[in-house]
């Protein structure tokens, strides 16, 4: 079996990346004035990572896609093993702050599973579907529920550990790409429907319980906490609790208007806004550049996208587009998320700007997911929509 392999670069596909890369060290380091904090070691560490993160897309380029799904299972199992050390080793200090066990701390060094477990659940659960396809000579609805329930059940030790970090947020990133997953493999429109109904019908009915006295009753005995509703309710109406609970949310939306059209001046005052190195960073984008650097980054978003979907398609295999295509999902769904918080379309969950975002392991889990996305190979053969032998 052929681990690595050779291949062209698609520089259409490196540049959006090298770009984002270059801004994320300009926004950390404007992220550090605005806050008052020396720049340098800042920089720095963001540079740090940035090149760890390039290294690992190098890295991931080289492997096999044949590789990588015969042993997603192993990787998605040290993934969910390094997810169960939060239990005992999660960070105290980010607990205080974003009540969420989202990060491994033993001594000065911190870690964040959850970042990892993304392409491990994109690799495994597309090494299922393809599995799936391969044993089914013609699919029905009665296949595609046993199906659905096979993905369901492998996935469920993901979201009891979700539960476990209270990271609701990144909970919602993988019940897109899984929806991504049933859409693109063919699941039939009918299992989808219902599925999408029942999703829709329960984030209503959620909606219903934040707002009304009973309902908070029923979502505290659900084991609900007092912030994740609080975030419904200062989305809701942010202006209203500016001085509480939408105090991040309001002064993110004032340090975004303060940038006009092309940018804040010299003599402009900055809008002090909290995390904004993290999760509010496209406050640095909107207060420093404006609404014209804004577009433009959100452009270079969707061009890399673009990029992406259209290199899978142009490999003619199935499991290209799988991987391309959940993994894209997953990536828009933080995109738009992050800055619909920051601009108050969406309510705050803590999910992180892809790139842009302080954090290591965001960024190198990211790296080498797009590295074994530019590495993905042509299927020559027509007939061979499965690349396990």
């Amino acid at each position: 079996m052929k681990y690595f392999k050779r291949h062209e670069v698609n520089y259409a596909l490196i540049l959006p990346v090298f770009l984002l890369f270059l801004l994320s060290i300009a926004v950390q380091y404007g992220a550090s004035v605005l806050d008052g904090i020396d720049p340098g070691p800042v920089v720095v560490r963001q540079l740090f990572f940035c090149i760890i993160a390039a290294i690992a897309l190098f890295a991931g380029s080289l492997l096999s896609t044949t590789f990588l799904l015969q042993f997603s299972g192993i990787f998605y199992v040290l993934s969910l093993g390094l997810m169960t050390l939060l239990y005992w080793f999660y960070d105290p200090v980010m607990f205080e702050l974003t009540h969420t066990k989202r990060w491994i701390r033993i001594g000065s060094f911190t870690l964040q599973p959850s970042e990892i477990m993304k392409l491990a659940f994109v690799l495994f659960m597309v090494y299922l579907t393809l599995l799936y396809e391969k044993r089914q000579i013609q699919r029905t609805i009665k296949s595609d529920c046993f199906y659905i329930l096979k993905i369901v059940l492998y996935s469920l030790p993901t979201f009891l550990l979700m539960y476990m970090q209270r990271d609701f947020g990144t909970s919602l990133v993988f019940i897109v790409m899984l929806g991504a997953l049933f859409v693109i493999s063919g699941v039939h429109w009918k299992l989808l429907t219902v599925i999408f109904t029942v999703l829709a019908v329960v984030g209503g009915l959620l909606l219903l319980l934040v707002f009304t006295d009973w309902g908070n009753t029923m979502l505290f005995r659900l084991h609900f906490k007092p912030y994740q509703l609080d975030r419904v309710k200062a989305w809701a109406d942010p202006f209203a609790y500016q001085d509480s609970i939408a105090y991040q949310q309001v002064q993110s939306m004032w340090a975004i208007g303060s940038g006009g059209l092309l940018g804040a001046s010299d003599t402009h005052i900055p809008v002090y806004v909290p995390v904004r190195e993290s999760d509010m960073i496209f406050t640095v984008i909107g207060e420093s550049f404006g609404f014209l650097g804004s577009s433009l980054v959100i452009f270079l978003y969707f061009y890399l996208i673009y990029q992406i979907i259209f290199a899978a398609l142009r490999t003619n295999n199935k499991a290209s587009v799988y991987l391309s295509i959940t993994f894209v999902f997953g990536l828009v769904f933080q995109i738009f998320e992050n800055i619909g918080a920051a601009i108050g379309l969406l309510p705050l969950t803590g999910i992180p700007l892809p790139f842009l975002s302080q954090g290591g392991t965001s960024l190198i889990a990211v790296g080498l997911s797009l590295g074994i996305i530019f590495g993905l190979e042509k299927a020559y053969a027509p007939k061979k929509t499965f690349p396990i032998n």
